[in-house]
């Protein structure tokens, strides 16, 4: 009884490590995929925005997203160039890192 708990136990730990996050944009997970050397690897987007238009208090506009492609990112960047409040700003920022994660553990 003790092991079929704990093989229980590790299958959803397994799972868990196999999606490390959410597109903001579509909904989908950012999941673990088979690479070299028996590692897995899982790279998407990360997106952050703001402006410096109110000073000090500027990092209040400072928001975090994530996209899990291209075609997401391209979506996010769009829809957020047409939003009133950039248009408006003249201090609005948007920085773009690739974010690659590797995992030896999650391999198979």
């Amino acid at each position: 009884m003790i092991k079929r708990i704990t093989r229980k136990v590790m299958k959803e730990v397994e799972e868990t490590i196999s999606a490390i996050g959410i597109c903001d944009v579509c909904g989908k997970e950012f999941k673990y995929e088979p690479w070299l050397r028996g590692e897995k690897i899982a790279s998407y987007y990360h997106i952050a925005t703001g402006h410096h238009d109110w000073g000090n208090d500027s990092c209040e506009s400072v928001e975090s997203r994530d996209a899990c492609s291209d075609e997401c990112l391209s979506r996010f960047t769009q829809e957020w160039l047409k939003d009133e409040d950039v248009i408006r700003s003249n201090t609005a920022y948007i920085e773009i890192n690739k974010d690659t994660h590797v995992s030896k553990e999650g391999a198979e």
